[in-house]
């Protein structure tokens, strides 16, 4: 079934940038004196946010929701970095929750439109039972693309595979893996 604009319901090439430059905007600046400073910190981030959490819309449907523990960001740069990334997103028509990414931190990419969800960075999909674990994992709404360079383990069901890589749109009806060995399936 296809979604608004001829496209199959899944991720949308809403703006993130522009999302997420309001939400860094608009976050909730906690006590920095709360928790030791981080590499980011250090660095002399321009804004430091703590506490993060920002719906993201399209035409006043709710598409994403980003929460992250802080945010840091500088003014020569169109990265902002997050540090215990959470983007949950929603089915345009249904509401329901669709997939989520987690990871360690994750790289905003504001020119780009795109997020590098990096550390243990897991891609749920409850409606297919299906989990994907990689180190590094890219989402580009704007060319309705996901994807890992570096090795990842895929959960579908009760059998684990590995492969090399993987890439799958953001519908998530071609899901790839490359070079792709069992690791644990239990009745095959």
């Amino acid at each position: 079934m296809e979604g608004r604009n001829g496209r199959a319901p899944g991720l949308r090439p809403a703006r993130w940038a522009a999302g997420l430059q309001l939400a860094v905007a608009a976050a909730c600046i906690g006590d920095p004196d709360d928790a030791p400073p981080t590499e980011f910190e250090e660095m002399g981030a321009d804004e430091v946010l703590y506490g993060v959490s920002h719906n993201m819309t399209n035409n006043g449907v709710r598409e994403a929701l980003l929460t992250a523990d802080s945010m840091f960001s500088w003014r020569d740069s169109s990265n902002t970095w997050a540090i215990g990334l959470t983007l949950q997103v929603f089915d345009e028509r249904t509401g329901a929750q669709q997939a989520t990414i987690t990871s360690d931190r994750g790289r905003l990419d504001m020119s780009g439109n795109e997020l590098k969800a990096i550390g243990n960075a897991v891609l749920d999909i409850p409606d297919q039972d299906r989990q994907i674990r990689t180190d590094e994992l890219y989402v580009s709404p704007d060319s309705d693309r996901i994807w890992s360079e570096l090795p990842v383990v895929m959960r579908q069901e009760d059998c684990e595979l590995e492969g090399d890589r993987f890439e799958s749109d953001l519908s998530f009806r071609r899901v790839k893996l490359w070079r792709t060995r069992e690791r644990d399936c239990p009745d095959r």
